[in-house]
This record gives C-alpha cells, structure tokens and sequence, in this order.
C-alpha cells in the first residue's frame, strides 16, 4: 500500500514521540545560543585584562558569525545530501571541542581562528536542527513548532546573561567556554541514541521504507507497518542542489528571504554584541551590563512564540511586516530611553521582543518556504547570507563604540536595518501573490497569497 507520508503526519496530533525530537534539537539550539551570545559576555572583560579597545575585539565576535555562515552554506548543503542527524552530530562535536579551545586562548589571533571553527559547527547545527523539527511535525503546526525549537537561541543568551556574570568573576573568562564546550561534547551522545533521522528525508530512499514505517508508528499508534507498505514525499530527488531554490518561479521570494535575513541578523547582532560593553560605557557595573543581554533575549523568546503563533493563523506576510516596523520603533527607543536602570532594561526587553521575534518568524518562515529535499539548503543558506550582514555588524558597532557615538546614535543605527526588513517583507508577501497567480506550486510555498 502507498502512503503519502505529510498525510501521515498531518493526520496525527502532536505526541511525546514529536517532542522528544522538539527537545533535543531545542537544547542544541540552546547551547549554541550560548556559544554565541559568548564572546560578548567575556569582552568587557577581557578589554581590561587584556587592555585593548573595544574595536581590536570586532573581528573576534565576527569570525564567529562568519565560521556561523560557512557553516549554515556548506553544512546546511550537506544535510540535504548525507542526512540531517549524521551532519548535526559532526557539526556538534566540532563546536564542543573549539569552544574548549577558545577558553585556552591566549592572544586576538587565537581567539579569532577558534571562534571562527566555533562558528562553521553552529552554522552545520541549526539548519539541520530547523528541518528536522520541521519534518516531524504537522504541517499546520509547524511555524509554532520551529519557533518554538528555534526560541531555544535566545534562551542561550537570557542564561548566559542572567549566570555570565557570576561565573567570570568567579571562575574567570575562560569558564564561559569549558561549560560550553564540555556540555555540547556529552550532549552529542544523547543525540546519537535518542534522535532519529529525518522520515521525510528517509522517505525518499527506497531501501530505508521500513525504518519509515517503523518511526510512523511511533508517531500515529493507529498505524502498524507492513512490508507491502511505500512512503513517498510530494517532490522526491536527491537533494541539496542550490539551483533548486531558483527554479519554479522561487528567484524573486528566495532573493527577498535572504535581503531580510541580512538586514535583520545585522540590526540583531549589532544590537547583541555592544549591548553590555555600551552600558559598561554609560557607567553601569559589569555585572549589570552583562544581563541587559538576558532581557534582550527574554523578550525575544515571547516574540518568537506570539509571532509562531500567529503565523499558523494568520501566515507569515501580515506578521512579519508590523513586527519588523514594531522591532524598529523599539530599538531606536533604546537611545532615548532615560533613567534607572530598571527603566532602560524594559524598553529592552520590548525591543527583543520585537527585533529577536520577527527573526525567529523568518526562520520558521523559511522552514515551511521550500519542499523536504531543499530544505536544510533553503534555511541554511537564507541564515547563511544573513550572516554577511552579521559578519560585518559587529566590527561596524566596535568603530561605533570607540568613536563615542551617543546613546541616541548608536541606537537609530541600529534600528535602520529593521525598517529596510518590513519593505521586504511586505515585497515577500506581493511575490507570493504572483507566484500563485501565475500557476506556481502551492505546497511549495506558505500562504503565498498574503500581504501584509
């Protein structure tokens, strides 16, 4: 008997099976939210010990982002090709060991060439870890699902934030990366035992139909496997080639997903990166400089979820505009916000929830944009081209610091990027419309006929 395996898998509610998967990937993401999130924590520090300018440390937090691109172009490929779980666990195993490495650094080199190796491992993670979230569960459910999967980065960056501070000051720098290289080492094992491989994926290999029919029954119970049983998927092929994401008419929507994740990974890592050495500047207390990250990605988290939510009502394009506008408003409201500390820390929090939410929706966006055999490709390279944009953030926001921008300055800049990101959401949106128009494959795009 044949079986259409989305059918399957739309059918059946969400069960422990499908979380069980959620979660593992959601602590990946998780540690790698931390890895990330790291150099900022450690570079207040680090300048004093080490007394150097905030700008010689642009290229360190950058290297990160670009290891994090060649990752997400390459590794994100592969995924596609040999397998999500396979690529993962490697991709895994190279960000444990580097982020030890990094913690026995000794000069700018050194920490430039790990955190560069850091980053190739985080960018192989989250594609793979995105599609495999995505594949398992329903099709209606998947936006709310990846988010919520993909939520897990930020909650990296509230941890690190709110326990950073106590650990350098009392364990030293270095300890920020042990605790994050070990984790992740041991981590690995739980991956190599309780993760499956992608069904969908499986699913187009004549010779793995019975390890299909055998993951199936874990997540409809209905359902028991017959050998006379074959799965298939709506568009089968070998996978992973990037001309893919041009064909059937996708060239405009693919050019527009990766201008948006540009501008926003710039606008979010500027944000992310200077938050505590520009507080530091302002007279705030380290400790205190540090968890402004935490509110930043506290905020993100809500927004991730609420924009998860309501894209699976109401699709992506009539989200993504308002809240890449609201993302703006709220950063540049950091500039002009006066005060306690208490006071700046909520128009924080409010801007994560605007500028970190609409970047998770993206993701979630991506996910569902492009069919089982592109899809690690498609999210990898969308984040992957976003991370020129964070590549260069980074060293943009060091010369910023050290020329003494105002608190109004710096903040304005950043928020420029998220207003560029509603534009192209919003052509998004009017490029879906006329791909339906013109005849183009529905289940290969979401909600195309939405505007915003």
């Amino acid at each position: 008997m044949k079986f259409e395996l989305s059918e399957v898998i739309d059918r059946s509610p969400v069960g422990p099976y499908q979380l069980r998967i959620v979660l593992i990937c959601a602590l990946v993401a998780l540690l790698d939210g931390l890895d990330i999130q790291a150099m900022a924590l450690v570079t207040p520090s680090l300048r004093e010990q080490w007394d150097l300018p905030a700008s010689a440390f642009g290229p360190v937090i950058s290297a990160s982002f670009a290891g994090i691109m060649v990752g997400m172009l390459g590794l994100g490929l592969l995924g596609d090709r040999w397998g999500r779980r396979k690529v993962l666990i490697l991709s895994f195993l190279l960000v444990g060991i580097t982020s030890v490495l990094t913690g026995l650094s000794n000069s700018i080199d050194e920490l430039i060439i790990y955190r560069l190796l850091t980053g190739v491992g985080i960018g192989g993670c989250l594609p793979n870890v995105t599609a495999l979230t995505a594949e398992f569960v329903p099709s209606n459910r998947t936006a709310f699902f990846v988010t919520l999967m993909y939520s897990a980065v930020p909650l990296g960056g509230v941890i690190g934030g709110y326990v950073g501070g106590a650990i350098i000051s009392q364990m030293g720098w270095p300890s920020i990366f042990f605790l994050g290289g070990i984790i992740p080492l041991i981590l690995c094992v739980v991956i190599y035992f309780l993760l499956p491989e992608s069904v969908r994926f499986l699913a187009q290999k004549p010779d793995q139909q019975e390890r299909v029919g055998k993951i199936l029954e874990k997540i409809d119970r209905s359902y028991q496997y017959s050998r006379e049983d074959k799965f298939s998927v709506p568009i089968r092929d070998k996978g992973g080639a990037i001309t893919d994401l041009f064909s059937a008419g996708m060239a405009p929507l693919t050019l527009l997903l990766w201008g948006v994740f540009f501008f926003s990974l710039f606008g979010m890592y500027m944000l992310t990166s200077w938050l505590p050495t520009v507080f530091v500047e302002l007279g705030w207390a380290i400790d205190d400089a540090i968890r402004s990250v935490s509110y930043f990605w506290l905020g993100g988290i809500a927004g991730g979820l609420v924009a998860g939510w309501l894209i699976d009502r109401y699709g992506p394009y009539r989200v993504l505009v308002p809240g890449f506008a609201l993302a703006a408003l709220l950063t540049a409201a950091i500039g002009i916000s006066t005060g306690d500390g208490w006071r700046v820390l909520a128009v924080v929090l409010a801007s994560g929830f605007g500028v970190v939410g609409a970047q998770l929706a993206m993701t979630a966006l991506a996910a569902e944009l492009y069919p089982t055999h592109i899809r690690s490709t498609g999210v990898g390279w969308g984040l992957g081209i976003g991370r020129v944009g964070a590549v260069i953030s980074p060293i943009a926001g060091g010369y910023a610091v050290s020329a003494q921008w105002s608190q109004g300055e710096l903040f304005a800049a950043a928020a420029v990027p998220f207003v560029i990101c509603s534009i192209l959401a919003l052509l998004m949106g009017l490029a879906a419309r006329a791909l339906q128009r013109q005849g183009g494959d529905s289940s290969s795009h979401p909600l195309p006929s939405e505007t915003a």
